[in-house]
């Protein structure tokens, strides 16, 4: 659907919305497979946006996920990191996060070969779901993305987390 200057295109359970400067949307969650040798088949629905794209591990330590950043997006989340003062923290991160990330091409079946190493870090095998985050997208093991829809947390992090959605528009 041509939107003047934008468009959208609706799937299944998965929204990309693109605007014309080449900055894509990512929403919604769809459930893949890693096939035996470890490649993921990014859906045809991204491919455009994820031609040449940048997979990182999640540093949080409680979110075991992958991240997957179209590589324009990539590059202004990488130069926002590096420009942060030379913490102790930011190193520790800076090793995680863009030590560990991996530059990739999808190749003419719109696959990509997922290290080893980033499959051990994300504990995925071969059910995994894919989850738009906006300007990214996170690649989860499927019983995890499920307990984590099943984890209501403790009340205090309940009473957090509602208090962050009250500070947002949406």
């Amino acid at each position: 659907m041509n939107c003047g200057g934008k468009w959208v295109i609706f799937y299944n359970s998965f929204l990309l919305v693109s605007l014309k400067d080449g900055f894509f949307m990512f929403r919604g969650a769809s459930n893949l497979s890693i096939d035996s040798k470890g490649r993921m088949t990014i859906p045809s629905r991204h491919r455009d946006a994820l031609i040449k794209l940048v997979i990182a591990p999640n540093p949080m330590p409680e979110e075991k996920c992958l991240t997957v950043y179209p590589l324009n997006e990539w590059e202004i989340v990488e130069n926002n990191i590096v420009a942060q003062p030379n913490t102790p923290e930011i190193r520790r991160f800076k090793r995680i996060f863009i030590g560990e990330a991996v530059d990739y091409v999808v190749d003419a079946q719109g696959r990509v070969l997922i290290t080893p190493e980033l499959r051990d870090y994300a504990g995925l095998d071969k059910k995994v779901v894919l989850v738009g985050q906006g300007n990214k997208l996170e690649v989860w093991n499927e019983a995890d993305w499920a307990a984590l829809h099943d984890n209501t947390g403790s009340r205090a992090d309940d009473a957090a987390f509602i208090e962050t959605l009250e500070k947002l528009s949406f």
